[in-house]
């Protein structure tokens, strides 16, 4: 019984997940996506004798908003947490096209807004009843959406997402979107627009490189040892592909299959390159993009890093701190107690977690605050460090750029606003991103 009610909340699961997904991330020309690392020959121009207006090779100038809630039960217990990111072209001469992008965007935030969250909020309460009345626990559910720009320039706008969710299962359940533009006239390409085919026969073309590139991989030597693929591979291919799943990369057009569909869940999503110099002549010319891996890199991480400082400034060094343990009659002398956070068991759970996200320097710092304190390995944190203050800004609807991006460094700028007792007004807030060991890291915590 109890294994039947698991499974019941797994399917209830999979149906808002359909649902988030079908409506927020598609329309009649949408798809799926996420990030894989990108490698094939460098890319050559399509053969032509006349050179494009300069404006074309210009990437545009794209900045990334943030929209969240989180919603408790009248027990306080958190339900859900929904979280979409999404693109933001500035259009100061209001050209056609951007517009019909952003308003496309937009248009994603208002469903979002008006169908994704009610029905999930509505799904988590049941979600919540089934595992009390069933005696197990219940974890809040989390549905979220990242973008990353791979091929930005030329008047052709490639963008790849990683929508994912967190029922509380084994491991989150992710699925891959994308969307491919004509900056010009604002309209979203398919795979038979850019190859000037129809629809069946550019699928067929898409089977061919795939199945010759599993086909590839499994005549290597050292095949099994970091990828694998089912035997039904060759039906699979042509079963579960999308006309629309591909995203145009740096090198190349990347088709993509969902997580399971070819390969088990820790492969990952199944991708298949097309080199540009391979591709043939196209309907649509793809120049080579300004952009690269770095910057596509660069700009994921930094989305990640706000959030994650968000939750140090917020829940553990800036406005409030880890729970504690303590007893209700507190000890007249004693402050320290143990930390009551599942995450954040020992010390070095606390330090490794501060680690990934700033420079060694800032993280040396907070850890050695003597907020948090050591005690034969396990966490426990100081009482007399906690101490709060008014906080008004704005981190449910914000956003973000990059700027001045080097193979080392690059300048986060957020646009918020703080909602303060004496007024509300705009605020710009701007922290470096550092390349250490080989891992980008905010130069210091922000509030």
């Amino acid at each position: 019984m109890r294994k039947d009610v698991q499974i019941l909340i797994l399917l209830l699961a999979m149906v808002l997940l359909i649902t988030f997904f079908s409506g927020c991330g598609k329309s009649d020309n949408s798809n799926r996506t996420d990030i894989d690392s990108l490698e094939n020959e460098t890319i050559s121009t399509a053969p032509t004798d006349t050179s494009p207006p300069a404006e074309k090779l210009l990437p545009l100038n794209i900045s990334y908003k943030v929209y969240r809630e989180t919603f408790r039960d009248d027990d306080g217990t958190d339900l859900v947490d929904f979280k979409l990111t999404y693109p933001y072209i500035d259009n100061p001469d209001n050209a056609q096209g951007i517009t019909a992008i952003n308003e496309y965007y937009e248009t994603q935030l208002d469903h979002f807004i008006t169908t994704v969250i009610p029905e999930g909020k509505k799904a988590a309460m049941e979600f919540k009843k089934v595992a009390q009345e069933n005696g197990f626990d219940f974890y809040p559910l989390a549905f979220e959406r990242e973008p990353s720009i791979y091929y930005n320039g030329n008047n052709l706008l490639s963008v790849l997402n990683l929508d994912f969710e967190n029922t509380g299962g084994a491991h989150p359940n992710s699925y891959w979107s994308s969307e491919t533009f004509d900056v010009e006239t604002g309209k979203m390409l398919t795979l038979s627009d850019i190859f000037g085919v129809s629809k069946e026969e550019v699928l067929e073309k898409v089977y061919e490189i795939v199945i010759n590139q599993i086909e590839q991989a499994k005549s290597k030597d050292n095949y099994g040892e970091d990828v694998y693929y089912f035997d039904e591979y060759e039906e699979n291919a042509k079963n579960y592909y999308s006309e629309n799943d591909f995203v145009l990369g740096p090198k190349g057009i990347i088709f993509y299959y969902q997580l399971y569909t070819l390969a088990p869940y820790a492969a990952g999503f199944p991708t298949f390159e097309l080199p540009y110099d391979e591709a043939g002549d196209l309907a649509i010319e793809i120049l080579p993009p300004n952009s690269n891996e770095d910057e596509i890199e660069a700009y994921l991480r930094a989305g990640r890093l706000i959030e994650a400082n968000r939750e140090v400034f917020c829940n553990i060094f800036g406005l409030s701190m880890l729970p504690l343990e303590i007893p209700e009659n507190l000890p007249k002398d004693q402050s320290v107690f143990p930390v009551k956070d599942n995450r954040f068991v020992t010390f070095s759970d606390l330090d490794n977690y501060i680690r990934g996200i700033y420079v060694k320097s800032e993280a040396d710092a907070l850890m050695n605050s003597g907020r948090y304190i050591d005690k034969d390995g396990k966490l426990y944190g100081d009482i007399n460090k906690d101490v709060g203050m008014g906080y008004y800004v704005d981190w449910n609807n914000y956003r973000y750029e990059l700027s001045d991006i080097s193979e080392s460094k690059a300048t986060i700028t957020i646009y918020t606003v703080d909602d303060s007792p004496a007024g509300k007004e705009d605020i710009t807030i701007k922290v470096n991103m550092l390349k250490e060991n080989d891992h980008w890291l905010l130069e210091k915590m922000f509030s």
